[in-house]
């Protein structure tokens, strides 16, 4: 407070005294009141002048009766603080305020004479003792008395300062103490107000019209709140008091602070009390008889409670009021967000009415929903509800029909009572005056009109004529079947498992075939959409789990699938079962061109899964490859890469694209199209999504070159092992030729095609040729690299073994007992390796014939057949001969 008195000329600033945990009037009391004289100070002790003075005049006479008046109305033991002694009827209260008055009535001419007192009589106060001294200037006019001030002295003089400046403190004393008197008596009245408001609340919830009025509870509530202001008033307005706010801040602050403290309670208190009977309101029927007598009597208490905190908030948004945070009460901004304006009741009538319609509703999706709630739920065959337009007009009322008993004709009679009810309650608020009104006509308090016409009676059928009520109506609707939408859906989600997907059809048909307004169709068409949504992402969680566990203990045997016919691992079956269930939930949450998108909370949840799930596949697919790659499993690899892996990218690349229609980016539409924005999280999500279905494309262009070289490797390491050299192959002509492959061939064929063959054998038709061809074409290009790395010289007899051992890998993957479909044998047959197989034999028969004609060269056609457009090598015997080819 920055408002400061005028102190009596000459006076001193008192100092101020530090504060520390004043609790209760008694320790403010210490605070407020100043020292009085000084014990040895003959205005204090009340000593009669010297003897033989001249000072018996008639201004000691009157100082002398004032000090012994002012002593007995303030005692030193406070006694008029104490709690008073109640006769019966109150006599002792009635007898405090007759001796209050009397004193009053004889201090009122001395006070209003001291001033005047002050032209001779100087008074200040020593800071030190914190006592009161005076001193009597010389009259003012007198040139000799002036000139010679300093060294005349009268003998009444001192005693005429001291008897001044007790009297300057005890009427300081008796304002103080009257303040404090004040402060506890308006501290004791509002904390009895706090016990009576919290006694209510603690009482259960009545009947409409039950307790005192509301109205009558508001007017003593802005009477509590208005404390601190009187008392800053009366500071201001008192010129005792003025030097307090500048002298003693901290016991200003103090009272201040206990009287805005239990001003915010009882607003806290209240505002619990209002919105309690206001719900008690929207729970009663229309047809009571005494109800527009207590919407009326709510909403004027309102008016006036809304007055109550208009008048706090200048205190609270003073500086070094209530700083929230240390004491942990509310600040202005707060304090004004407790307000009572039209929006907030309807906000508390639609919500207390939304619960009530959802209780109703409840019963009609329970039984139907629980009946089905055992069976599993086809995602892919779900169909999601259409909501419906948002330009539709609602409709009217059937003629001469009655709808069955369902879900549709409770709607019917839930719209019907709502509006009977609210019609009562509109009418009676559009016909209150006040703050209220110019809430509900959006018009400033000062261009109000002058003359309004009058309202029609509340609940007639003219209210609705009111623009300020068909207003309040539209603004209400949305609001009720909203809180009503919301509080059916959190009833469904506490049912047992499995009924969202039901209970959302049955919301779908009722909305479809009950007049309902437009409103209720709105919103309980996104409570469908959000319920199969929800109902699929509970399917997803059970799923997810089941794949998560299943990856630990997978060995990726194979299970057959009966619809599809081709083979694919457990893990990658329960992968396969949420894709379904995610696409569904994305299509719930694409809204319709002119509506809002889904709750960003449901949202953000539906791509958490999408990239769970999309993380979960990579993690499967790239981690078994790669695992049973290394460990020469390639049954299992070629299950997880040529079956799993083209199951679940298909999969991914229709969640991507289902992902990017209902999450657009600014940049992917036209501005005429609405564009439900992305928060951050939303678009790194998205982005995420789509990161991970790039990097599973980018491992499925790259598995076969990877299975190729693994083959090619092992294969290599397989003949570096097994293959004999040497005079293996330099065998002289025999009679008979070699009718059965080597046994190194047969092995080494085994342990790579072999492996081949009998993962080829669980994938589909469309996946054994690349698997084969690949696997066939590593194996015989690292036979043939082999024979050329190694320089291995052969003889006819060699050559025409070697053939035998080649036909053998021609003969596996060409017979019928290979398992794979009579196409993909055609194909393998076909291949390229096969035919640079045979040009390399053709090459190492001719070996023997060429090498007689001198100067030739017949190994440039070898080179040719063995080497797929590489570099060759060229090895030269003892005799002559050029035999093999490899890889420069």
């Amino acid at each position: 407070m920055e408002d400061g008195g005028s102190e009596p000329r000459g006076a001193e600033p008192c100092p101020q005294v530090a504060v520390r945990d004043v609790a209760g009037p008694g320790g403010l009391i210490l605070l407020l009141l100043p020292a009085l004289p000084a014990p040895g100070d003959g205005a204090a002790r009340g000593a009669p002048p010297e003897p033989g003075s001249s000072s018996r005049g008639s201004l000691s006479r009157s100082l002398r009766k004032a000090e012994a008046m002012l002593r007995g109305c303030v005692s030193p033991g406070l006694r008029r603080l104490l709690p008073p002694r109640r006769g019966p009827g109150g006599e002792e209260e009635d007898e405090d305020e007759d001796e209050e008055e009397e004193a009053s009535a004889l201090l009122i001419p001395l006070e209003r004479s001291f001033p005047g007192l002050r032209r001779c009589l100087c008074v200040w106060e020593d800071p030190r003792t914190e006592t009161f001294h005076g001193h009597v200037q010389p009259q003012p006019g007198d040139s000799t008395a002036t000139a010679a001030a300093a060294f005349s002295y009268h003998p009444v003089h001192p005693r005429v300062a001291e008897r001044g400046a007790a009297l300057h403190a005890l009427l300081r004393h008796r304002h103080l103490l009257r303040l404090a008197r004040d402060f506890s008596r308006r501290l004791k009245a509002a904390s009895d107000f706090l016990r009576r408001l919290q006694t209510l609340l603690e009482q259960p919830v009545p009947e409409p019209g039950a307790g005192p009025p509301l109205r009558e509870l508001c007017r003593e509530l802005r009477a509590h709140t208005g404390h601190w202001s009187a008392l800053r008033r009366r500071l201001r307005g008192d010129p005792w008091l003025r030097a307090l706010v500048l002298h003693r801040r901290e016991a200003v602050a103090h009272m201040r602070r206990a009287l805005v403290v239990l001003a915010l309670q009882a607003l806290s208190l209240a505002e619990h009390l209002a919105e309690a009977r206001l719900r008690a309101l929207a729970r009663a029927g229309g047809a009571a008889a005494s109800l527009p007598a207590l919407l009326s009597d709510l909403f004027q208490g309102l008016d006036i409670y809304n007055r109550a905190v208009g008048d706090l908030e200048p205190e609270l948004g003073t500086a070094g009021c209530l700083p929230t945070g240390t004491t942990g009460h509310p600040g202005a901004a707060e304090a004004a967000s407790r307000t009572f304006p039209v929006s907030r009741v309807l906000q508390i009538v639609a919500a207390e009415r939304g619960r009530l319609a959802a209780e109703r509703l409840r019963p009609f999706l329970q039984p139907r929903a629980g009946a089905g709630g055992d069976e599993p739920v086809r995602w892919e065959d779900t169909a999601v509800p259409c909501p419906p337009e948002r330009g539709a007009a609602a409709d009217t009322e059937p003629c001469g029909r009655e709808e069955p008993p369902g879900t549709a004709a409770e709607l019917r009679a839930l719209r019907r009572e709502d509006e009977k009810l609210v019609g009562l309650l509109l009418g009676v608020l559009v016909a209150s005056s006040g703050s209220l009104q110019h809430h509900v006509l959006h018009v400033p308090k000062e261009k109000a009109p002058a003359a309004a016409p009058e309202p029609p009676e509340p609940g007639s059928a003219g209210w609705t004529s009111v623009p300020a009520a068909q207003a309040l109506l539209a603004r209400y609707r949305p609001l009720f079947w909203a809180a009503a939408a919301a509080a059916l859906g959190h009833s469904v989600e506490l049912l047992p498992g499995g009924t969202g997907p039901a209970a959302a059809r049955e919301l779908s048909s009722a909305i479809a075939g009950a007049r309902v307004p437009r409103e209720c169709r709105e919103e309980l068409g996104r409570l469908s959409l959000s319920l199969l949504c929800r109902g699929a992402l509970q399917s997803w969680d059970t799923g997810f789990t089941r794949a998560l566990g299943s990856a630990l203990s997978d060995k990726c045997s194979g299970e057959a699938v009966p619809a599809s016919g081709p083979v694919r691992s457990r893990t990658a079956t329960l992968l396969h079962r949420l894709y379904p269930a995610l696409a569904l939930a994305l299509r719930c949450l694409r809204p319709p061109p002119d509506l809002p998108p889904g709750p960003p909370h449901l949202r953000l949840q539906v791509l958490g899964c999408c990239l769970a799930t999309a993380q979960a596949a990579r993690s499967w697919l790239t981690g078994r490859a790669c695992r049973y790659l290394a460990a020469w499993a390639l049954p299992q690899f070629l299950l997880i890469t040529q079956g799993d892996l083209q199951l679940l990218k298909m999969e991914m690349d229709k969640l991507v694209l289902l992902v990017d229609g209902t999450f657009l980016e600014p940049g992917d539409v036209s501005p005429p199209l609405p564009l439900a924005v992305m928060s951050h999280q939303e678009l790194q999500l998205c982005r995420h999504i789509r990161s991970t279905a790039t990097s599973i494309q980018l491992f499925s262009g790259d598995v076969l070159k990877m299975f190729s070289t693994g083959c090619k490797r092992m294969s290599a390491q397989i003949f570096h092992q097994t293959m004999p050299q040497g005079k293996h192959w330099r065998l002289s002509l025999r009679p008979e030729l070699p009718t059965c492959p080597s046994a190194y061939a047969a092995a080494a064929a085994q342990a790579v095609l072999g492996q081949v063959l009998q993962g080829a054998r669980l994938l589909p038709r469309d996946a054994q040729g690349p698997a084969m061809a690949r696997g066939t074409t590593a194996f015989l290009e690292a036979w043939m690299e082999h024979i050329l790395e190694h320089r291995i010289r052969f003889s006819l007899q060699g050559a025409l073994q070697l053939r035998q051992d080649f036909e053998l890998v021609r003969e596996l993957v060409a017979s019928e007992r290979s398992g794979l479909a009579p196409e993909t044998r055609q194909e393998l047959v076909a291949l390229s390796v096969f035919q640079q197989m045979d040009g390399a034999i053709l090459c190492l028969l001719q070996q023997p014939g060429a090498a007689a004609r001198a100067g030739a060269r017949p190994w440039n056609s070898l080179r040719h057949c063995c080497g797929s457009g590489e570099g060759m090598e060229t090895g030269r015997d003892e005799d002559g001969m050029e035999m093999g080819c490899g890889q420069g």
